[in-house]
């Protein structure tokens, strides 16, 4: 157990209400912070990489400064500067609860080691995040404004940096924690008839989730951004590399989910 990798992307509706700028949900952060301790100390968990989205913290500035465009000019640099001071207010809280929970993380930033090209990755320096892996440190991550060979900068999220990272290290399981049970037909908070799909091939996302779909057909608003940017492991997941979506609203899913135990969630299959 302790040589095998696992990432678990926190997702950012998880650690904030997107209803609301700059809003933490605290309690789940912290609930969150104390499973993932009780994980591992129980030896469910060995290596452990932890990206997480940034949410109401990183959204709103983001398009108020068309940041996701690209460089437009200098008057975007001071607003850039402001978007990480913001974010960087989640980074500590998430760490500062983990922390508590006597967990041993160490905060990195992707714009510190990843460049992109037109928003897909270019180069990549993985050896500082390796090595605090290797002295037994749990590594988090997250979403993140980076420099872009074509664009100036490019924002990067925290699903490729989990997926680029699994690949690169060769995880043993890839774990999507949400705020939703998985992939569903339809949004669950709109439809009551919603159904969980407890499995879904990546072959299948066109059908399930068309081009340009609207929300109502994307549980989480983004669920076919997250399934497509598992396509470049396909391998891995077709090899054994395990993929769940699943939600950590609820205290013990995730110790049942490392168990082996039945729970509720969606398994990606290749």
């Amino acid at each position: 157990m302790a040589d095998e990798l696992t990432i678990i992307k926190l997702g950012g509706a998880l650690l904030t209400d997107k209803s609301r700028p700059y809003t933490a949900r605290e309690d789940v952060i912290e609930e969150v912070s104390s499973e993932i301790a009780e994980c591992l100390n129980e030896g469910l968990l060995g290596s452990l990489v932890l990206t997480f989205g940034v949410g109401s913290f990183g959204h709103p500035p983001v398009i108020e400064h068309e940041i996701h465009r690209g460089f437009q000019g200098p008057e975007q640099l001071h607003a850039l500067g402001e978007t990480q001071y913001v974010v960087n207010r989640l980074r500590m809280m998430l760490c500062r609860r983990l922390l508590d929970a006597g967990i041993p993380v160490n905060l990195m930033h992707a714009s510190s080691i990843v460049t992109a090209n037109k928003m897909v990755f270019q180069n990549y320096f993985l050896e500082p995040l390796r090595g605090y892996l290797s002295l037994g440190m749990v590594v988090a991550i997250g979403g993140d404004v980076v420099y872009d060979t074509a664009m100036g900068f490019s924002v990067t999220s925290s699903d490729s940096l989990a997926v680029t990272i699994a690949r690169e290290l060769d995880a043993r399981r890839i774990l999507f924690a949400t705020d939703v049970d998985g992939v569903y037909d339809r949004d669950p908070r709109t439809f009551a008839e919603a159904k969980l799909l407890k499995e879904v091939s990546l072959n299948e996302i066109d059908t399930l989730i068309p081009p340009g779909s609207d929300p109502a057909r994307d549980a989480s608003g983004r669920m076919r951004g997250k399934l497509k940017a598992l396509l470049p492991i396909s391998e891995m997941i077709a090899g054994g590399t395990e993929v769940y979506i699943f939600s950590m609203m609820r205290r013990g899913n995730l110790k049942s989910l490392l168990s082996g135990e039945d729970v509720t969630a969606t398994r990606i299959v290749a």
